[in-house]
């Protein structure tokens, strides 16, 4: 009754608010007054609430589209707003969001339709999975990350810059330094965007788009999630077999009903043919497909699906390299202007062939089969025009695949065709391939809206193309879809819930108890968790929850981490390790580092780790290890690992050296410090905040400086930095630039 009297509470007090209001119809036509945001009231009172935020263009041409999506998502439980104006910044659009949600606390969404302005995003590249561009040097628009965070997470504040120069469309804000540090949307968003490169009229496009978004909510009961299909493409994550073997632990937690059939679930590995991408176009055109995820390489209008071919034979070998030295002049003579002729005479004496070799070289029917050979690695967006697709839902774990900000992009092409795909969840800059990826992607099992799913994995760049409500039938008949909202802050709830077979509701409950965890008290609670739940993923969420903290529990979660038996798990304490840098840790990292050599992208990541660590301490710790081992020929290889090691701590120093040399150039020693941004080395943390203590360097890489031991957020010694900051913030000369960012610093560094 309490969450009635406030879904009633938003239909009144919408009337205060300094916008022009109308009664909702269909056939009614809309006057609004010019350049002030129209708000139309929903028609159907529901707990939670949605809103529809138009350009005025994209809503005159597209009207009745978005008043029958309108009526749909009111038919599916939602009370629905739809707001439309001619915008003028992303401010605008920002301000009318807050007092929406402000007099509606039940506003669980939005879905931004046509041209809604795009805030370009600086000063927060902590907040993205990856990105990590020198906004110093590198030009504005490239070194900014478009992200509807700036809609979505009100708790931020930001600071405008500039609209862009030549793309209108794009405005830059900059995160200012008093404002929380860390994502917390307030309601989930997607945009439905329909840029030049998809091809035809883009209001059309809205509006097809719009009414088959709208006829799939008449028929969401009778479709659960039971149709999976996920690919790995080539070079993803090392191409580790372990990584791609273990997922499917993963997948039968996310996926209870997915597993009843030998085709019902698929796992794809880019092994399986070359080219696969024939085999996945005729997949997408299944209209049983719910859910279709790409773990993949990716550009704005590009999946890399496959690898280079590799020659498995002298014939094969041969054609490879045929192919690489005709490709190479014709490079040099159309980037060079090189006359052909001696260039090719030149390639003849320096590799010793003979004119044979080049027979082909002028052969156009040559150079449009090799084209076709190279473009079968990839899915482009050529590739995609014109084409269907049927997966309800698809994900691009890809770097740009979701860039809705450049004039064309792959997930556009998916959601504006005839098919039946209605979201797709992709990125609008590069991401990390190390990342928890198919975090709680198992709430889609369950009922849950996408949008309430993405809510809970939000970065920076990652977004949702389309319609954000989509949802599936549950396994079980459940209300987890408006729980979500209107049981956010009890306590009581999610514990309850932590008693549920299914891994992923356990999950959400596990977040929830930690955002509610304002004390930063329940460390314990979520470490005997992790200890004790045999379920994957439920392991895996509470580690994550654990990072909040960074504590002695999240390291002791962290050493026994590094030895489980899902992949995902000892991944993750492989970078945690070298991250917390406690010498507890050394011992458990070395005898994974030395024995589980089959987990290739944990290695990788522990060899970067280890660096990280004392010096003396990882050697002791293979002297260790070796006087243990059961080895062929144990001390020879002793001494190399020792020798190796010894040999790149000394290469590590020579580098990190830079920093303090005063005579080296100024942007050599930028680019050092930045580097610990990837590698926050703790052991050097004293020199670092006498670095910045000291006025003999400039006031620039001081700045820069303050800026990087913000990255050390799960250091064992973070509260060192914190106090050492504080203390530097005493000085009253410091510039106001070096102030900020130190300031700025110690709110990354504050536990979460």
């Amino acid at each position: 009754m309490r969450n009635m009297r406030k879904i009633y509470a938003c239909f009144l007090l919408l009337a205060l608010m300094p916008v022009v209001l109308f009664a909702a119809s269909n056939k009614k036509k809309v006057k609004a007054v010019p350049d002030e945001p129209v708000v139309m009231q929903p028609v159907r009172q529901h707990p939670t609430a949605f809103a529809i935020i138009a350009d005025k263009s994209t809503f005159t041409q597209c009207q009745d589209a978005i008043m029958k999506y309108r009526d749909a998502v009111e038919h599916d439980g939602l009370s629905t707003y739809v707001v439309y104006a001619n915008w003028r910044d992303p401010m605008q659009v920002r301000t009318v969001i807050t007092q929406l949600y402000q007099e509606c606390p039940m506003l669980e969404g939005i879905v931004l339709v046509g041209d809604i302005p795009v805030a370009m995003i600086r000063n927060a590249q902590h907040m993205t999975t990856a990105f990590k561009m020198n906004e110093l040097t590198f030009g504005i628009k490239e070194s900014s990350v478009p992200s509807d965070r700036f809609y979505d997470d009100l708790h931020l504040q930001f600071r405008f810059l500039q609209q862009d120069a030549d793309d209108k469309t794009l405005f830059y804000y900059e995160l200012t330094e008093d404002s929380p540090q860390r994502l917390q949307p307030n309601f989930y968003s997607a945009r439905i965007c329909h840029r030049p490169g998809i091809g035809g009229d883009k209001y059309a496009a809205v509006s097809a788009f719009l009414e088959k978004a709208a006829k799939a909510k008449y028929e969401v009961d009778r479709n659960p999630l039971d149709q999976v299909v996920t690919y790995n493409g080539g070079s993803y994550n090392f191409d580790c077999l372990m990584v791609y073997m273990d997922e499917e632990k993963a997948y039968r937690e996310n996926f209870p009903l997915a597993f009843h059939s030998g085709t019902s679930f698929k796992h794809w590995n880019f092994r399986m043919n070359q080219p696969m991408k024939y085999k996945m176009f005729d997949e997408m055109l299944r209209t049983d497909l719910d859910l279709f995820m790409f773990h993949e390489h990716g550009t704005p209008t590009q999946q890399l699906v496959n690898e280079h071919l590799q020659g498995d034979n002298d014939e094969h070998r041969l054609q490879l390299f045929r192919g690489n030295i005709y490709s190479a002049v014709r490079r040099h003579v159309e980037r060079k202007h090189l006359n052909e002729d001696s260039l090719l005479q030149a390639m003849q004496t320096k590799f010793h062939l003979t004119p044979k070799f080049f027979k082909d070289y002028k052969n156009a029917d040559y150079w449009r089969n090799d084209s076709v050979t190279d473009a079968d690695v990839y899915i482009s967006t050529a590739d995609l025009k014109g084409r269907t697709t049927n997966a309800r839902m698809v994900m691009f774990d890809a770097c740009y695949n979701g860039s809705f900000q450049d004039s064309d992009y792959v997930a556009g092409h998916y959601i504006f065709n005839p098919g039946k795909t209605l979201v797709c969840q992709g990125n609008t800059r590069n991401v990390l391939q190390d990342r928890w990826i198919i975090e709680m992607v198992g709430l889609l099992s369950h009922g849950l809206r996408v949008g309430q799913y993405n809510r809970q994995v939000a970065t920076l760049e990652g977004h949702l193309l389309g319609d954000p409500t989509v949802h599936f039938t549950p396994v079980q008949v459940n209300s987890l879809t408006t729980d979500v909202v209107l049981h956010a802050h009890d306590a009581a709830f999610w514990r309850k819930q932590l008693e549920s077979p299914y891994a992923d509701i356990q999950c959400l409950a596990l977040r929830k108890l930690a955002d509610l965890d304002t004390s930063l008290s329940q460390s314990a609670f979520f470490l005997d968790k992790f200890k004790q739940s045999s379920l994957h993923t439920v392991r895996m969420e509470c580690l994550k929850m654990l990072s909040r903290y960074s504590n002695a529990d999240f390291t002791e979660a962290v050493r026994i981490g590094l030895h489980d038996s899902y992949e995902r798990i000892a991944r993750s304490c492989a970078s945690y390790a070298g991250d917390i840098a406690d010498p507890a840790l050394i011992p458990d990292v070395i005898d994974v580092l030395q024995g589980d050599e089959e987990l290739v992208r944990a290695q990788y990541a522990l060899n970067s780790s280890i660096f990280l660590f004392d010096e003396e301490g990882i050697v002791k710790a293979l002297e260790n290890y070796f006087d243990h081992a059961n080895r062929t020929d144990m001390d020879n290889e002793r001494k190399h690992a020792i020798e190796a090691i010894r040999r790149q701590f000394a290469s590590k120093r020579k580098q990190e050296q830079v920093i303090f040399d005063q005579q080296a150039k100024d942007d050599d020693r930028m680019m050092a410090i930045r580097l610990l941004r990837n590698y926050p080395r703790t052991g050097g943390i004293d020199r670092y905040l006498d670095f910045i203590a000291d006025q003999q360097n400039p006031d620039a890489l001081r700045t820069i400086m303050a800026e990087a031991l913000g990255w050390f957020v799960h250091s064992y010694r973070r509260t060192d930095i914190i106090n050492g900051c504080r203390k530097l913030l005493a000085d009253e000369k410091l510039s106001d630039q070096l102030r900020a960012e130190l300031q700025q610093t110690i709110n990354r560094l504050q536990p979460k």
